[in-house]
């Protein structure tokens, strides 16, 4: 083999890896959590969750800030945070924000 031609496959095996990498960094992981028979995965409206899981055991609002009485501070937005369980001693945390489900944990105690 000339030089050349494994310089090029060299070249070659780096792209290869490069595109490898720079796929696998850009698909994010989402959580997911199981009630019942039914799923919920973050994305998910809080009507959605409520359907699929019921009230949760705690819900904490924590309003979107305000300037005034009537009128939310730009870029304010609302949050809810939830717990469920204990199941098996695991409790499972979630957070909505503006209605949307950004965040499912999982923790005991």
């Amino acid at each position: 083999m000339s030089s050349c031609g494994g310089l090029r496959m060299v070249r070659r095996f780096l792209l290869v890896l490069t595109l490898v990498s720079v796929t696998s960094i850009s698909f994010s992981a989402s959580a997911s959590m199981r009630c019942g028979t039914q799923l919920i995965d973050e994305g998910d409206l809080i009507a959605d969750v409520l359907r699929k899981c019921g009230q949760p055991a705690q819900r904490e609002v924590i309003p979107a800030a305000s300037t005034t009485a009537t009128d939310k501070k730009f870029n304010a937005v609302n949050v809810e945070n939830w717990i469920y369980g204990p199941s098996n001693g695991v409790y499972q945390y979630l957070r909505f924000i503006d209605g949307k489900l950004v965040q499912i944990r999982s923790g005991r105690g």
